[in-house]
């Protein structure tokens, strides 16, 4: 029998999907951060290429949701787009369920235009904090700049379980969750990427991968993080220049997982093809010494789950 990739957003049908690939059962769950799921689905592909007989479900729910069914024994390995809050913590300690991270690759939060929208080029974190902030005062670009178009502007984003969201809303607005509450809100980064294409003049962000996938139809927009207008290349996001909006992306695995040859075998596969097929995908590989850690406390936990 080969290896059987198997996508959905959720969980409630990898036994039908699985058995729809020809099984009885899905041997590994990967769940959790929509931003890192086309990373996670690359890796599968080319971890069924090397693993005959071994099966896996890719899906995604958000950091959030992935976080929960992984600390409740649902999933194998959560993606995330952000580190495991203290409160997350304390439920997956509280649950008696010890789980190792692994960072993974970098990205950056896009903002996005639509492409004929050429007067917004360039926005500072303080705009951005008025744009996105939860006092919702600025309804049209005018509100925001007094020779900016005086146009309704339309928000698109990520939902409260997003990674991003938490993300975006600590280190722009200043209080993980703290957001307007009028934006179109998704856990899909492509229905983003398509009401902003939709809108001359809507905005929205999504991580960098959504945005290399949509590039064709968005545009993205420059942030003023104090040292001038710096685009999110990859460069930008890889030596710092685009900070805070960068961030490090992360598998969480539970530990005890690790003691299955499947498990084990996948995260060691996925820091092995991180640095390879991310960058084509819109991600940045981190430096290799941090590759070479993550091994090491991969290994280390591995030995300390078998009996």
């Amino acid at each position: 029998m080969t290896a059987c990739p198997v996508r959905l957003a959720g969980f409630g049908l990898v036994a039908a999907l699985a058995a729809a690939c020809g099984g009885d059962g899905v041997a590994v769950v990967v769940g959790g951060s929509g931003s890192l799921h086309p990373l996670s689905e690359a890796v599968a592909e080319s971890f069924v290429g090397t693993a005959p007989g071994r099966r896996l479900a890719v899906g995604y729910s958000g950091t959030a949701g992935g976080l929960r069914r992984l600390c409740r024994g649902e999933i194998d390995i959560s993606a995330a787009s952000r580190r495991i809050s203290a409160m997350e913590a304390d439920a997956c300690r509280a649950a008696g369920f010890r789980y190792v991270e692994i960072p993974v690759a970098r990205d950056g939060i896009v903002l996005v235009a639509h492409p004929s929208n050429t007067v917004v080029d360039c926005l500072t974190l303080e705009e951005l904090r008025r744009l996105w902030g939860p006092s919702d005062d600025v309804r049209s670009w005018r509100d925001l700049r007094p020779d900016y178009p005086d146009e309704r502007i339309r928000f698109f984003g990520p939902g409260p379980g997003s990674g991003t969201f938490r993300y975006f809303t600590e280190v722009v607005v200043g209080r993980p969750g703290a957001s307007r509450s009028d934006h179109y809100q998704t856990a899909n980064d492509d229905m983003i990427a398509r009401g902003v294409a939709g809108d001359r003049w809507g905005l929205g962000y999504l991580g960098s991968a959504a945005h290399m996938h949509n590039r064709d139809r968005l545009r993205a927009i420059a942030v003023d993080t104090g040292f001038g207008c710096v685009p999110p290349s990859a460069e930008a996001v890889a030596d710092g220049r685009y900070s805070p909006l960068a961030r490090e992306l992360y598998l969480y695995v539970g530990t005890s997982s690790l003691a299955r040859d499947d498990v084990f075998d996948l995260v060691a596969h996925y820091l092995d093809m991180a640095a390879r097929l991310g960058p084509e995908l819109g991600y940045v590989a981190l430096p290799e010494a941090e590759y070479g850690r993550s091994r090491a406390v991969l290994a280390a936990s591995r030995r300390a789950a078998r009996p």
